[in-house]
């Protein structure tokens, strides 16, 4: 597993570098009881950012945190690595997020590749697609 968490940090950072943050503040959300929960990162203060590589009911549960983080851009990137299908669970995801959060302001990405086998330009250019299309210019 840890190997796909990395695989996520390496395609965001090749991405966005030093704008893409993690296990920073602004990576926490209060849900009012115990410690804040946490998504994966955040681009400057306008997109927050969930890497999922695990089962659809894992990656559907990353969606609250993303519905319930403060920034209004959302990105969930979906690895393909435990989801039995993970064009249906990025599918149920969308649909989930059109529920709570505008449809121009939030992308769902599956990449072709993972920790385990890597496509990391191939998906640099998906996932900084679905970032241009939120807002994010380089430089910002």
């Amino acid at each position: 597993m840890e190997q796909h968490n990395e695989y996520g940090k390496q395609l965001m950072k090749k991405i966005a570098g030093p704008a893409y943050t993690g296990n920073k503040p602004s990576t926490e959300i209060d849900y009012g009881a115990g410690q804040p929960a946490r998504i994966d990162g955040t681009i400057c203060e306008l997109i927050a950012v969930e890497v999922e590589s695990r089962v659809a009911k894992q990656i559907r549960g990353a969606v609250l945190d993303l519905i319930c983080h403060k920034y209004p851009k959302k990105l969930l990137v979906i690895l393909p690595v435990h989801a039995s299908n993970p064009e249906i669970a990025a599918e149920q995801c969308r649909n989930a997020l059109a529920r709570f959060v505008s449809k121009e302001d939030f992308r769902v990405v599956v990449t072709e590749g993972s920790g385990d086998n890597p496509a990391l330009e191939k998906d640099a250019q998906k996932v900084g697609n679905a970032l241009r299309e939120l807002g994010w210019r380089q430089g910002r």
